[in-house]
């Protein structure tokens, strides 16, 4: 792994997590309040690594995901090893006040 790709995210989270099939721990972690907006996130990356697994009969090569919503975040997202960064609006989705539109954008 190069140096390039580690990242550490230091603040006040909150997350949510689920577990593949093959055992991946995955979770997404919000500002503390928000956690309910990172469900559907944690949704389809849970089937997107199956989905993935399956489609390129490449196994996931991590024990864990993580992704984390950062509020102003300069960029779209940053994919680090095992852990992914994104800006608030890129990863989150709230049922009540979110477009269809909005929700098709996801980016995971």
């Amino acid at each position: 792994m190069s140096t390039y790709l580690v990242a550490i995210v230091i603040g006040h989270f909150d997350y949510i997590q689920g577990i593949t099939p093959d055992g991946i721990q995955v979770r997404v972690y919000t500002q503390v309040g928000k956690t309910d907006q990172g469900r559907f996130a944690l949704d389809v990356a849970l089937k997107s690594l199956n989905l993935y697994k399956d489609y390129f009969a490449v196994p996931y090569p991590l024990p864990k995901l993580d992704m984390v919503a950062i509020p102003d975040f300069a960029s779209g997202a940053m994919e680090n090893y095992g852990l992914v960064t994104y800006r608030e609006t890129a990863l989150l989705y709230d049922e009540k006040l979110s477009s269809a539109s909005n929700k098709q954008n996801r980016k995971i």
